[in-house]
């Protein structure tokens, strides 16, 4: 285990009972073990994972209605607006 590790792993079993549930509630919505999810909340902090799991779940649930653009139809509509904006690179004589 190197020193990074050994800190992740001290701070991980000095969380408060509040904190532990806290990683506890994250990684089950971001369905994965708590230790798991550890590095990243040590990193980036409660907050901000908390956002990013949020906004993954968010996007599942627009997916799943419906409610966004086929990847198919965005690469059409870059194409048609490359084709029409970009001049093609001349060719070397």
């Amino acid at each position: 285990m190197n020193a990074r590790q050994k800190k992740q792993a001290e701070a991980l079993a000095a969380l408060s009972a509040a904190d532990r549930m806290r990683l506890e509630h994250l990684a089950a919505l971001a369905q994965m073990a708590p230790e798991r999810l550890w590095p990243e909340i040590w990193q980036y902090g409660f907050d901000d994972v908390e956002e990013s799991i949020q906004a993954d779940l968010d996007a599942d649930a627009a997916i799943a209605a419906g409610r966004t653009i086929p990847h198919e139809e965005v690469m059409a509509q870059a194409r048609r607006i490359l084709e029409a904006h970009v001049k093609p690179r001349r060719k070397a004589d």
